[in-house]
């Protein structure tokens, strides 16, 4: 009798205090939570890349055109086969009617310099745009069914890329804008020197590879003897890459590897239509200063990275659930944290914001209620410190974490 009446005291002993721990509301009864497994935060570099088959080419054919309303054509200043560069001289013609010509060149030159001012201020308000942090999102609790509720704030998608790659493209903008000024300059320059005879000038670098005999447009055709890699990639890579990536370029044949960075991607595929893939074509231009024993018509394997994240704080994915990591504290409890996790490679994750490397965090599953809670953690007797001679301070910091207690 006395023996049921002990087990009957454990049971209702056992009983009543796990009801009460089950209603209290995490202020009255305190929680210790038993923590087997937790690693550190580290840094570590991260690399995104895309892979693509690439040839070597010429970058390009421009043409030179000449209208024959503004008067009569003199003559070449180059032959077939000659190389020039931006500037050189083409072609000489005789203007019908000075006053003509000349208003022309000078509205020419005045809407050059409009499309130069307009370039130059978009340029200057995208760099003075500001683009705000990434947000981290919230981390609460529901009161009625002790839920834990993550709200995430909307994130600027690639901002930051896309205001790098319209400045870019404003850039080169406004480099082609200034060599038309300098040429209608140039052409102004002339007639009035002249009172006549226009001379004409390379808008590009290459090698003249046609002249028009019949005089019929295109009147010049310029081979641009840059070298530079065509590439293509299909849609679900399109959506990453962007100009000014960087490139790995390794040449199949010789082994060869080149720097270089994308210059043009192609907003439309070759072919549109429901049963074909969409690929999209994309230029490539070399960074190295000098390029030795390339020709146009060498393959080439591609490597692009498309995004990068040197020295970031990582941890293992399973530490992450729902945006949130149980972080280990100095003072010895538990603390939810909300993060914002970036980028994803070889099992290893980013963390943007929400924890430093040094920090200590576990993937265990704990209860929301023991938020601010006292956790501790088995003795590691390897790790104790009067196990091994050396610095002993430095390897305090393991037994200190196996014995942590609030």
């Amino acid at each position: 009798m006395k023996k049921r009446i002990k087990w009957l005291a454990i049971i209702l002993f056992i009983g009543i205090n796990s009801l009460l721990v089950w209603l209290d509301d995490g202020e009255k009864v305190v929680r210790q939570a038993y923590v087997t497994n937790w690693e550190q935060v580290y840094q570590t570099d991260f690399v995104e890349t895309v892979e693509a088959d690439g040839v070597v080419d010429y970058s390009g054919e421009s043409y030179v055109y000449f209208d024959k309303a503004l008067g009569s054509f003199d003559q070449f200043l180059v032959e077939e086969g000659s190389v020039v560069g931006v500037g050189d001289p083409l072609f000489q013609y005789q203007v019908h009617d000075y006053l003509t010509t000349e208003a022309h060149l000078t509205y020419e030159l005045e809407k050059a310099n409009s499309e130069i001012d307009a370039i130059k201020d978009a340029i200057t308000e995208m760099v003075a745009f500001r683009i705000p942090g990434p947000s981290v999102p919230v981390v609460g609790s529901n009161e009625e069914d002790g839920t834990t509720v993550i709200v995430s704030p909307p994130e600027p998608v690639e901002a930051e890329v896309m205001k790098e790659q319209f400045i870019i493209q404003k850039e080169q903008e406004l480099a082609a804008k200034q060599d038309l000024k300098n040429m209608i300059q140039s052409q102004l320059d002339d007639l009035h020197a002249t009172g006549a005879v226009i001379t004409v000038e390379s808008p590009v670098e290459g090698k003249i590879k046609k002249l028009s005999s019949t005089l019929n447009d295109p009147l010049i055709s310029i081979e641009e003897t840059a070298l530079q890699v065509k590439g293509n990639v299909d849609e679900s890579a399109r959506v990453d890459i962007g100009v000014e990536q960087p490139v790995d370029i390794l040449l199949k044949e010789s082994g060869q590897v080149l720097q270089g960075t994308i210059s043009h991607v192609e907003d439309a595929p070759y072919e549109v239509d429901v049963d074909t893939a969409s690929i999209y074509p994309f230029e490539v231009t070399f960074t190295d200063e000098e390029i030795l024993d390339v020709l146009p018509g060498y393959h080439a394997d591609l490597t692009i990275t498309v995004n990068e994240s040197l020295n970031a704080n990582t941890v293992d994915p399973t530490m992450v659930n729902h945006n949130q990591v149980w972080k280990l504290t100095e003072a010895g409890t538990l603390e939810l944290v909300p993060v914002h996790t970036g980028i994803m490679m070889d099992n290893k994750l980013e963390i943007v914001s929400g924890l430093e490397a040094g920090d200590s965090v576990t993937d265990e599953s704990i209860p929301f209620s023991y938020n601010g809670m006292p956790f501790f953690t088995p003795l590691k007797i390897k790790q104790v410190p009067w196990l091994e001679i050396g610095n002993y301070e430095e390897r305090t910091k393991h037994i200190l974490m196996g014995i942590m207690v609030r």
